[in-house]
């Protein structure tokens, strides 16, 4: 999935994709490509990994000019990655939460941690959703224990569970199924 949204992202760089790529149609033929908040060239941005990409957002038109100057006239790409985007949440579910902060700080990591919003587990690819909690969205956090893992949500091989509650972000692709 995560190829095809970067293909239809790069798309409209190549004049003959223009009409095909809804994802992006606003994009001209020389966009800023943004990372992890380092610009790439295009050559960088078409060696990138579009694996490690976690969130991915496009500027266009005045939205992209206001931020980044005239120069952002064809757009802007604007990628976190998936280790970007871990950092970004865990230092703000460290701020939001003694009990994270203090669970974290025991651990070192949070590869035992099992993440849950708004009682939906996540697997795989959750890096980007966790990044987009902000103090508006955020509700509460709360720390469960492998047993209550086990017990509710039938979860084996974590060692604590993050459930956390949050507003939903209509803006958000999927934001139904993330949130």
């Amino acid at each position: 999935m995560k190829k095809i949204l970067f293909l239809l992202l790069i798309a409209p760089l190549f004049p003959f994709a223009q009409q095909n790529a809804p994802a992006a149609p606003k994009l001209g033929p020389h966009p800023i490509f943004i990372v992890d908040s380092v610009k790439l060239t295009h050559d960088q941005f078409m060696a990138f990994d579009p694996n490690t990409v976690a969130r991915l957002t496009v500027l266009t038109d005045t939205d992209a000019t206001n931020y980044y100057g005239t120069s952002a006239k064809d757009g802007v790409v604007l990628i976190q990655t998936k280790a970007f985007a871990r950092n970004h949440y865990i230092a703000f579910l460290r701020k939001k939460s003694a009990a994270y902060d203090s669970l974290y700080t025991i651990t070192k990591s949070d590869t035992t941690f099992q993440y849950i919003i708004n009682d939906k587990v996540k697997t795989h690819d959750f890096e980007g959703d966790l990044a987009t909690l902000d103090d508006w969205l955020f509700i509460s956090l709360d720390v469960l224990t492998e047993e209550q893992l086990k017990t509710k949500y039938n979860i084996t091989g974590k060692k604590y569970g993050i459930l956390i509650e949050a507003k939903r972000p209509q803006n958000l692709f999927n934001w139904d199924k993330k949130f």
